[in-house]
């Protein structure tokens, strides 16, 4: 295993500590608004006020990680968790749930930006691929235990309960960060226009393209892998989720030397390639060892290819401007996943679980495709 900084530690485990927190809510929020008695639709909107905040929010931050320093960025994320969390306590109406959430949301964006954008800086520019795909081991860390853990033991926690021990976690990982990272110098990049912070930067359009195609394959593993497991009879899906956390884990612990090699794009067209294996396997899995098979193998083309594309978004833009590569790569993934949803979502109802995955399938080696004009910066 690499061999980094103190300092990059420290960020790794604040960050470990801030995704429990954020994934601490995953099973209780649902369940806290159905308890609430309010709608589907009104449930369906107020957590999908995700995709708003990121929409506007990374843009956002990682203009702010680049002219304040990643750190007071870092900060106000936890923040943002803290109050979007307790808040929910203390309301059932949901206008009001859906500002907080907006905020829960606010403070991942921020706090997920300017992390990423602070290890890419710690990181020596020889080893920025290990150091990135390392440091997202902590949040695969994160949602292999948090959900299920939290679930267990909700009979004594309570939903309530569960979001006290969020807001507490949060603002563990604010104290963590406070202590031991020290402050940044601040200017050290170019102030921006309204315009051309949520324009993204034309050297990383070719990366943009192919994260998004990358985002809409790893949604359709995400949102839908549910589906698939009660409709043909693989529930309780949550052996799947444990078996790609575990394999993305190791394969970021195995292949985080693999992305630092001069030209990333090596390792990139490969993962990619193995998600598209796993994505068809998912269209015909009528076994569990199908299943697992097919899990494992997205967490193995995911765990190479997440980190692959973040460091080459960092490589195509000079020092004072990481916030804005990694923002870039965040936004481009998350739009990914959200068109994604939509775009399959029909398909689903036309032709079924075995036609979306071998869709999602097509659009993920359309991102293999793509990989060419990324190394040729097009």
């Amino acid at each position: 295993m690499p061999t980094f900084s103190r300092r990059y530690w420290t960020v790794w485990s604040a960050t470990l500590i801030f995704f429990v927190a954020f994934y601490t809510l995953l099973v209780p929020l649902p369940l806290y608004l159905d308890a609430a008695a309010l709608p589907d639709w009104q449930i369906g909107l107020i957590l999908g006020a995700f995709g708003i905040a990121s929409l506007v929010g990374r843009p956002l931050a990682g203009a702010l990680s680049d002219s304040l320093g990643s750190k007071p960025v870092i900060l106000c994320g936890t923040a943002c968790l803290l109050v979007g969390a307790l808040g929910v306590t203390q309301t059932v109406w949901p206008p009001a749930l859906f500002g907080l959430r907006i905020l829960q949301a606010a403070g991942y964006v921020a706090f997920t930006t300017a992390s990423t954008a602070l290890i890419a800086n710690l990181a020596p520019v020889a080893r920025r691929g290990a150091a990135i795909a390392l440091f997202g081991a902590a949040a695969n860390v994160a949602i292999t235990l948090t959900p299920a853990a939290v679930s267990a033991g909700l009979g004594v926690l309570t939903v309530r309960g569960a979001f006290w021990l969020c807001g507490g976690l949060a603002l563990l990982a604010g104290v963590v960060v406070w202590a031991a990272i020290p402050n940044e110098k601040l200017g050290r990049g170019r102030r921006l226009g309204i315009a051309e912070v949520l324009t993204p930067p034309a050297r990383l359009r070719p990366a943009m393209l192919t994260t998004a195609l990358f985002g809409v394959s790893f949604g359709a593993f995400y949102a839908f892998l549910p589906l698939l497991a009660e409709r043909r009879g693989f529930a309780p899906v949550g052996l799947a989720y444990t078996v790609y956390g575990a394999s993305i884990i190791l394969t970021r612990l195995l292949t985080a030397n693999l992305l630092d090699r001069p030209d990333r794009t090596q390792v990139l067209a490969p993962s990619l390639l193995v998600a598209t294996f796993g994505l068809a396997g998912f269209a015909f899995a009528d076994s569990w060892f199908l299943l697992l098979a097919s899990a494992a193998l997205m967490a193995a083309g995911s765990g190479v290819a997440h980190p692959a594309l973040i460091a080459l978004c960092v490589d195509r833009m000079p020092d004072s401007e990481h916030g804005r590569a990694t923002a870039s790569f965040y936004l481009a993934f998350d739009l990914g996943i959200g068109m994604g949803n939509w775009l399959l979502g029909p398909v689903l109802g036309s032709w079924g679980l075995t036609g979306m995955y071998l869709l999602a399938a097509g659009i993920s080696l359309a991102g293999v495709m793509t990989v060419r004009r990324v190394a040729a910066g097009e």
